[in-house]
């Protein structure tokens, strides 16, 4: 059980989950408005208040700082509540990390999203490459086999010429 901790009004919460963080804002009295997402199991909820402990789940809690807001602890709980009961979540452009971004700075992002922008941006960039590596590597290994049958035909008509007679199947001796 984590121990009893308390948060300056306003602050902007995270929650480490395996694979993603969970973002909410401190609204004092134990309480942290965030968007529920699909926190619950996959069904879409709303923006909610919720306590503390449901919010952190057992995990952690760390705070995430700004060194200049724009928004003073107040403005950033007011800008919260105002958005109360709202059901747009996505996880790509508007998920609770672009809520609380958005209720301190004024500006909706997610370093969770870009960061897996980049991830992805960089697997499409490997496999390209390993698609024209592999490409590449088709062309060689079929130029290689071109030239190992243009080889084995060109010994076996220079073993043919240079055969001496008495080694000729006979009928071939008869003839030449």
């Amino acid at each position: 059980m984590q121990q009893k901790q308390h948060y300056p009004l306003g602050a902007h919460l995270i929650v480490k989950h395996f694979g993603y963080s969970h973002h909410g804002i401190y609204v004092g009295r134990g309480r942290v408005i965030h968007y529920s997402g699909f926190a619950h199991i996959f069904k879409k909820r709303p923006i909610e208040t919720t306590s503390l402990q449901r919010f952190a789940h057992g995990k952690t809690i760390h705070i995430k700082n700004y060194p200049a807001p724009r928004y003073k602890a107040k403005a950033v709980v007011k800008r919260m509540r105002s958005r109360m009961h709202e059901n747009q979540y996505h996880l790509i452009i508007n998920n609770c990390e672009h809520l609380c971004t958005w209720a301190v700075t004024g500006i909706e992002s997610s370093t969770q999203v870009e960061r897996m922008q980049r991830r992805l941006a960089t697997i499409g960039y490997i496999s390209s490459v390993m698609s024209y590596m592999n490409s590449i590597m088709l062309t060689i290994a079929t130029a290689c086999f071109a030239i190992v049958l243009y080889i084995k035909m060109m010994l076996r008509t220079q073993t043919r010429k240079s055969v001496p007679a008495y080694l000729l199947p006979k009928d071939k001796q008869a003839k030449d």
